[in-house]
């Protein structure tokens, strides 16, 4: 018996029994990251376009955007709406330092993604929307890499060697440093990614691309165009939470 490997387990199951069985938000007892009540609280992304996943009224429709200008990309999993609790905790990682949100908000990516590839085959390699150089040393760090780096453990226990691969460097890189992109208009948003980004191409063929929010999606569908030309066949774009269009009001709950 190996009682080196032995003790490093158990010392391992106890430090998750103190440490991570407590509810991210809440800190109340939890299963996983967060308790059930707070995840009952998360802006589901129930109805939205069956392509881009921009939220709306009617479930598995095709926006207008999407049938008039069809994305590149084929497969998109945007789980959650930018709004509330989410929008709280992602923007407390990418400007609060509050890196301890990492943890359950790639877990729920991650339910949902196994949920969608159920059917599908998963991507071989999975890459992330990088910031300029200038803005991760204004935060001191890449949140998008520090997510799809999280995402990949996550996904691992479940798939194994299925998992897509994170290569240790990222064949794309954002070349110009754009103003923030909450700091934009919609307008502003659509022509800022155009040259903002150079991709060294990859070697896999099919690609998951991550990214925290998608808002208008032209950063996402900027990349995935640099990437098909590239070489590669086949782009999904997986995203935490998509942003609502601003004359998009979610209905109201019926109540009996």
């Amino acid at each position: 018996m190996d009682w080196k490997k032995l003790s490093t387990t158990k010392i391992t199951e106890v430090y998750r029994g103190l440490f991570f069985n407590r509810c991210y938000i809440c800190h109340a007892k939890a299963k996983n990251t967060l308790c059930q009540h707070c995840k009952q609280g998360l802006p589901t992304n129930h109805t939205h376009c069956h392509q881009c996943k921009r939220p709306t009224h009617t479930h598995n429709i095709l926006c207008g955007q999407c049938q008039s200008n069809p994305p590149a990309y084929q497969v998109c999993v945007a789980p959650y709406q930018f709004e509330g609790v989410i929008k709280t905790l992602i923007h407390g990682i990418k400007f609060n330092q509050r890196n301890q949100y990492i943890r359950p908000l790639t877990f729920l990516l991650s339910e949902q993604l196994i949920e969608s590839y159920l059917d599908q085959s998963w991507p071989e390699q999975l890459l992330y929307v990088p910031s300029h150089p200038s803005r991760i040393k204004e935060r001191g760090f890449c949140q998008t890499k520090a997510m799809a780096t999280q995402l990949t453990r996550e996904l691992k226990q479940h798939l194994g060697d299925k998992c897509p691969n994170l290569p240790k460097k990222n064949p794309i890189k954002k070349i110009k440093n754009t103003q923030a992109q909450h700091s934009l208009s919609r307008k502003e948003r659509l022509k800022s990614p155009k040259n903002s980004y150079l991709i060294t191409p990859p070697t896999a063929k099919h690609i998951a691309l991550f990214d925290d929010v998608m808002t208008t999606g032209s950063t996402i569908e900027h990349c995935t165009k640099l990437l098909l030309a590239a070489g590669v066949e086949q782009v999904d774009i997986w995203v935490i939470a998509r942003t609502p269009d601003k004359e998009y009001k979610p209905q109201a709950k019926q109540t009996v």
